[in-house]
């Protein structure tokens, strides 16, 4: 059972199932796993539960990102 971890900000349903598509097939195709056997999770991080230079993203939200956060 191979498995794809996608950690990152809060992506929103439309984002998480393109990237599952994508990801799946580029992975069957290379390994011959067939795509019905790959799992995937998803972790997703609020704005107050990232950091970057010692700033919370929730204090200087990143300018082009997109997600739940950006609702």
């Amino acid at each position: 059972m191979p498995a794809i971890t996608v950690q990152s900000l809060e992506l929103n349903d439309d984002q998480k199932t393109v990237l599952a598509e994508s990801f799946t097939k580029i992975f069957s195709e290379v390994s011959k796993v067939p795509e019905d056997r790959i799992y995937m999770f998803f972790d997703g991080y609020p704005l107050d539960s990232c950091a970057k230079g010692g700033q919370l993203f929730s204090q200087k939200p990143p300018q082009f990102a997109v997600g739940n956060f950006s609702k």
